[in-house]
């Protein structure tokens, strides 16, 4: 839809306030462009400090050491509490339908650590302050989305609660249901993967030792994440419909000796879980991710299976590479919203993104297969790449960037 010209209020507008949004607010602000952050949430409350097995945020990621490096120049990292923050050095992935095992440590790959597994909130909160402190970025809260006009010189944003802004470059990074890209009409090609991840927290009976584990089970993966105390684990269960339905409706104590019996032997067991929550697993891309004065990043342009926990390292590259691409372009004289700079972003982000949900697809498809020549085939790849050093230092090399 078209609307009037006029001259836009803003140099960038960004919808939605989450780690992509937040992050690229404070990156375009310090490169001196006029920034503004609408959101259809309250601002959100500080995060609480407990330690018991229900007080960590349900949802929590596995920063790589290139996501770490741009939080700090962000002048995030520093703000996210050192005691709520595990860095992990060592990772246990198995089929449990066979004798299939890799290890992978640090020190093969000549690092400190792997990542660091850090609660969502915690990230958002940091960013939140670094935003909130940039000279350049205003966030206005409790304004979502209603409707969108493309103008002569930008798109003009209508808020709910009746509120119009306009920037030369609207940035969508509202999510996988993005409102932006829907109004855009920018389409995406996405599938279910009839599967639906259990995700809270648990305490275990010994420690965890800084170490990932990751059970590829004939319901689906299930991945046990250390967090800052070393007697609690951060879980993402993912399971296919149908047996999803009979986990999640398991009392504590019932929940607990599923998860156990599943793990047999090969991870800590279990004595305690807190609240859980589930969500729907699916995959999706935009076609684009660029249109005229308009550009998606983080969920909002792609979304995988959390199979790998990359989703918020894609997320945080897309930004990372999409400030770069406008802070040199309008160094030199091109307009914020050049076709230029946004097809130079689109171009680089979406070869790796691809790439990624490839492997995700595949990794899905390969262990999701209860074929016997399939189960013997990934067992055999396993512990062909275990016995081979140069080719799990490729793959930790490829996790760590």
């Amino acid at each position: 839809m078209h609307g009037r010209a006029s001259t836009p209020d803003l140099d960038v507008l960004i919808v939605g306030a989450g780690v992509a949004g937040l992050s690229l607010a404070t990156a375009l602000g310090r490169s001196g462009l006029r920034v503004t952050v609408i959101d259809g949430a309250s601002r959100p409350a500080p995060s609480p400090e407990g330690r018991e097995v229900g007080d960590w945020d349900l949802r929590v990621s596995a920063l790589t050491p290139t996501s770490v490096r741009f939080l700090e120049t962000l002048g995030a990292w520093s703000g996210i509490a050192a005691n709520r923050t595990a860095p992990y050095t060592g990772m246990q992935v198995w089929d449990a339908q066979g004798s299939g095992h890799i290890t992978f440590d640090a020190v093969e790959a000549d690092s400190p650590h792997l990542g660091h597994i850090v609660e969502n909130r915690l990230t958002l909160g940091a960013l939140l302050q670094c935003a909130e402190a940039c000279p350049g970025v205003d966030i206005l809260w409790n304004h979502g989305l209603k409707s969108m006009v493309l103008a002569a010189e930008g798109w003009e944003v209508c808020c709910e609660g009746g509120k119009t802004i306009s920037a030369s470059l609207t940035v969508g990074a509202d999510g996988a249901r993005s409102r932006v890209r829907e109004l855009a009409a920018i389409p995406t090609r996405e599938w279910s993967y009839r599967q639906s991840a259990i995700v809270g927290t648990v305490a275990l009976e010994s420690t965890h030792e800084d170490t990932c584990w990751q059970a590829f089970l004939d319901t689906g993966p299930l991945a046990l994440l250390p967090l800052a105390d070393q007697d609690k684990v951060a879980i993402v269960w993912s399971l296919d419909d149908g047996q999803h339905e009979k986990i999640a409706a398991l009392s504590d104590a019932h929940f607990l000796a599923e998860f156990n019996r599943v793990l047999g032997t090969d991870a800590p067991v279990a004595v305690g879980v807190g609240p859980r929550a589930s969500f729907p697993l699916r995959q999706s891309h935009a076609v684009d991710y660029v249109d005229q004065g308009l550009v998606l990043v983080a969920d909002a342009a792609h979304s995988i299976h959390p199979l790998a926990g990359q989703g918020i390292n894609l997320g945080l590259s897309d930004v990372r590479v999409l400030a770069e691409e406008l802070a040199a372009g309008v160094g030199s004289g091109l307009p914020v919203a050049s076709a230029v700079l946004l097809k130079r972003y689109q171009r680089q982000r979406k070869t790796e993104n691809l790439a990624m949900m490839a492997a995700m697809e595949g990794f899905k498809r390969g262990f999701g297969s209860q074929n016997p020549f399939a189960v013997v085939a990934r067992n055999i790849g396993l512990s062909l790449v275990d016995q081979r050093a140069w080719l799990k230092r490729w793959f930790m090399d490829q996790a760590l960037s």
